[in-house]
């Protein structure tokens, strides 16, 4: 049976919560905690998990103080969801093993009546999957880590950034390959509340270097049945070099950007600052030219390039026409993605300038798009030159002929020198006398079967040939 996915939107109020939690420490009730001790007594549980359990009575007590004589609202009425998250991070943060029938549970349950907490935590206590759990804490950290930088310290903004570009990613990855959507929808939840809310801390990071990223929202979390189509994802896909198409697999070794922005629905997650984003940018083009040119004898590769281009390339071709005209305005510009721009070759930008010239209607146009496929991609003539491409066949020849060489050598010596060589030529010798006695029998036998030669009068001018049906016809 599948683990139930929990609440995952229950950190709306996670400021007061975290508040409450540092109070927690300091608050105690011995009144109502004292049966904490049993699992150390009775249970022989260990004191670590005592004091877990006297630090979630004091937290709940707190909460639910806090909350008993406010209406009771969506945010309000969540906290004991919030109260089991923590307590399965306390578990896991202080190496506390259990089980979802373990005894800490039970115990806990059990004795619900003692700190008055029947009402509100009855079914909501329980053991949180790590699949889950994971989930949670990447939310939770998301708000924590935020909320730290909204405290306008600024040394805050660099751990951030880091945050979010070390975890963002893989949390917005989930919402297409393991299609959660309760998970997605909260984790759009919290990129629109950032949205909306990020220009409060934005003189917090204000350096060109610690910009505040742009958060990609996860609105493609409710995958259509045409996503599984696209000829992009069958080609990250294949669990051999090969895919069904016969076109190569892109894998994420030798295409990491272009792999990347496939398996992402050729979407940006996030903008970390201007030189970045546009490096990946050139290295995806570079990599998706170089993947054509490498497949271009594939009658289904035109596919990929109309599907490259309505899904990704046209959606920024303003940009890359800014980043056309900085890198070639100057040779020496600063800009640090200008120098991928100009380490390629002379063929690759001209066709980088020349799909720049396709627009978005046409990509509809299914002449007009076969018309630029086939400029690219028809001739040797007009073949990208890839800096980075391998020549296999130049690779190859160095050895090739020189295997050749040694072998024609080391037959030679044999020949000239060795015992081999008086045997196969004593052997050739043989077979070319045999030869001149089977023709000279063959010759011998034609002219004594055919000796007879009729010739008729004059009259009928015939001529009889005798035939011997003995010899075959060469």
């Amino acid at each position: 049976m599948a683990p139930s996915k929990p609440d995952y939107d229950i950190f709306g109020d996670i400021v007061k919560h975290k508040l409450r939690n540092s109070q927690a420490d300091k608050y105690t009730s011995d009144s109502k905690n004292t049966f904490c001790y049993q699992l150390f007594t009775i249970l022989k549980l260990s004191m670590d998990s005592v004091n877990l359990c006297k630090d979630f009575v004091s937290f709940f007590t707190l909460l639910n103080t806090e909350y008993s004589g406010a209406a009771i609202t969506g945010v309000s009425n969540k906290y004991p969801e919030f109260l089991n998250f923590w307590l399965n991070r306390q578990f896991r943060a202080r190496s506390i093993s259990v089980t979802p029938k373990s005894t800490f549970y039970q115990h806990l349950i059990n004795n619900y009546k003692t700190f008055e907490a029947e009402n509100k935590l009855n079914n909501k206590i329980h053991d949180i999957d790590d699949l889950h759990f994971n989930k949670l804490n990447s939310l939770y950290e998301f708000y924590k880590v935020y909320y730290d930088l909204k405290s306008n310290n600024n040394e805050n903004c660099s751990k951030f950034l880091e945050h979010f570009k070390k975890d963002y990613t893989p949390a917005w990855k989930k919402c297409f390959n393991e299609n959660d959507v309760e998970f997605c929808k909260a984790l759009e939840k919290f990129t629109k509340f950032y949205e909306e809310d990020k220009t409060s801390i934005s003189t917090v990071c204000i350096t060109g270097k610690s910009s505040l990223p742009k958060l990609l929202s996860p609105r493609s979390y409710q995958i259509e049945n045409k996503e599984d189509k696209k000829i992009g994802n069958s080609l990250i896909m294949g669990t051999h070099n090969a895919t069904i198409s016969g076109l190569s697999k892109i894998n994420d070794k030798e295409y990491s950007q272009l792999h990347e922005l496939i398996s992402l629905r050729y979407n940006f997650l996030a903008v970390y600052n201007e030189d970045e984003k546009r490096s990946n940018m050139l290295k995806i083009l570079q990599e998706f030219f170089q993947y054509c040119s490498r497949n271009r004898e594939n009658s289904n590769l035109f596919s990929f390039f109309k599907e490259f281009l309505r899904e990704y390339y046209i959606k920024n071709k303003s940009e890359y026409g800014e980043i056309y005209d900085d890198c070639s305005t100057s040779s020496e510009s600063i800009k640090s993605y200008c120098s991928i721009y100009q380490g390629f070759s002379e063929q690759l930008r001209k066709s980088l300038l020349s799909i720049n010239e396709i627009e978005e209607e046409d990509t509809e146009d299914e002449t007009k798009i076969r018309q630029s496929f086939i400029s690219y991609f028809s001739s040797d003539s007009i073949i990208l030159q890839l800096e980075k491409d391998n020549n296999l066949l130049s690779n190859i020849t160095p050895i090739l002929v020189g295997t050749i060489a040694g072998g024609l050598l080391i037959l030679f010596f044999l020949y000239k020198f060795s015992s081999f060589g008086s045997c196969l030529h004593a052997k050739i010798l043989k077979n070319e006398e045999t030869l001149y006695n089977f023709n000279e029998e063959i010759d011998r036998d034609l002219f004594e079967n055919n000796s007879e030669l009729e010739i008729n009068n004059s009259n009928n001018r015939k001529i009889h040939l005798s035939y011997n049906p003995s010899l075959k016809p060469f």
